[in-house]
Formats: structure tokens, C-alpha cells, sequence
């Protein structure tokens, strides 16, 4: 059985101010780099066939941080959603009605990117690893909160909250 682990990125400003940051290529803070160097501990058991990010500093400080000199494939399909015009807002600035809406899929904000369009890229992503590796293959991937709920949407993932914290990962468990 193959596994990729979805691991989001530590914390942002972004995150720390409740502000949105989509595309916004932002770095992770001192205390999110520190949370995550405490990772280690947790995926030392882990052999990893390969690690991906996407091409967010964000994500590839994340590992940086856990795993010293170690390669990453940086993936496009992991890129976090573009939020269009609420990129860099406070969160509690939008209409939450339309909050709600969007992280269920249903609103695109304007100039944001759809829905149907992030699924179509994460999936394509996703089938390309699972055909790329072997049975019992061990996958990483960091990327960010909006693509761990879509990727939670696209494999009917109920065990797991919609929403990630930081460094919060979950398995997605694939058959050969």
C-alpha cells in the first residue's frame, strides 16, 4: 500500500495576523521554524522515498527545518489556491457567509482561483506520484491548508478535520 503524508506548512505572519495569504510567497516565522525542527522527532521512523513541496517558501522552509540536506521535488500541483482579492486580508475583514461558502467549495472570491480548477491540478499531482512509485512507497508532501482541503474533498477523507493547523499532516492510504 502506498502513503503520501500531507503536511502543512508552519506559521506564517500571515497566519499569525488571521490574514489570508493564498499565493502570497511568504516566509514562515522563527517560532514556526522551531516548531517544525521539533518535527524530526515525529517522521524519524519514517524512511521517505521522496519528499514534495510546493514552490512556496513557505513549504520548502517548512522541510528545510526538519530535514537538513535532504532534496525536495518541488510540485506546481501543490501550490495553494489563489484567493484573488482577499489575498493578504484579515480574515474576519470578508463576509464570513462567503468564507464559509468558499472553504466548502462553493465561492470563488473575485479574481480567485476555481475550485474545480485546484482539484483538477491537485488530482493530476496525486495520480502522477501514485504511478510514479512503487507499493509501499512513503510520500511526503507540504503544502498548505486550502490544498489539504480540497485533497480531503477529492478522497473523501471524514476522519480528519476540513481544517489544518500549522504542521498538522494526515495519510492518504492508496492500494497498487
Amino acid at each position: 500500500m502506498k502513503q503520501i503524508i500531507f503536511l502543512r506548512h508552519a506559521e506564517t505572519k500571515f497566519n499569525k495576523e488571521g490574514r489570508f495569504c493564498g499565493r502570497i510567497d511568504t516566509d514562515i516565522t522563527e517560532e514556526g521554524r522551531k516548531k517544525a525542527e521539533k518535527m524530526k522527532e515525529t517522521f524519524k521512523t519514517y524512511h521517505f522515498d521522496a519528499i514534495y513541496c510546493s514552490p512556496l517558501k513557505r513549504t520548502k522552509h517548512t522541510l528545510q527545518a526538519i530535514f537538513l540536506n535532504r532534496e525536495f521535488i518541488e510540485e506546481d500541483g501543490f501550490t495553494e489556491i489563489s484567493l484573488g482579492d482577499w489575498e493578504g486580508l484579515k480574515k474576519e475583514d470578508v463576509n464570513q457567509k462567503l468564507r464559509k461558502s468558499f472553504q466548502q467549495g462553493d465561492y470563488v472570491p473575485p479574481h480567485g482561483e476555481r475550485h474545480q480548477d485546484v482539484e483538477a491540478r491537485v488530482r493530476k499531482a496525486i495520480e502522477t506520484i501514485l504511478a510514479t512509485y512503487p507499493d509501499d512507497s512513503v510520500i511526503l508532501v507540504c503544502t498548505s491548508n486550502g490544498i489539504m482541503r480540497i485533497i480531503k474533498r477529492i478522497y473523501d477523507i471524514k476522519n480528519e478535520k476540513m481544517m489544518s493547523g500549522n504542521l498538522e499532516y494526515f495519510f492518504l492510504k492508496r492500494e497498487a
